[in-house]
């Protein structure tokens, strides 16, 4: 009995002392992008309109998508601002596929701030 004690308090220590102590990375809306969404909001046609940071292979990528828009992935940029050509710099069934950390930036309405 002790044994298990000595064992489950040894992994709690471990649990602890293994955490680290990180703040969360700041989310904004990058200085490149507001104009973008300056533009659909006094477009009036923004309702609905989201865009989230994905990551995928280490770098972030910023993906803006309207609710009514026929197409789902016209609109991804690379961190620089680029926009994503897919099948030229990016496979976009890998990408789709290996995405991942979506981290929702801006939804209509949000108030704009630039980096």
């Amino acid at each position: 009995m002790k044994l298990k004690s000595l064992f489950f308090y040894v992994l709690f220590v471990f649990a602890i002392v293994s955490c680290e102590d990180r703040t969360p990375e700041e989310v904004v809306v990058p200085s490149w992008l507001t104009p973008r969404l300056i533009e659909l909001e006094e477009s009036g046609d923004c309702f609905g309109c989201t865009v989230q940071r994905w990551t995928y292979k280490n770098e972030y990528f910023y993906h803006l998508y309207c609710g009514f828009w026929s197409c789902l992935d016209c609109e991804v940029y690379r961190v620089n601002g680029d926009h994503v050509v897919w099948g030229e710099d990016i496979d976009h069934a890998d990408y789709d596929q290996n995405k991942h950390r979506p981290v929702k930036i801006w939804e209509c309405g949000d108030e704009l701030e630039a980096e």
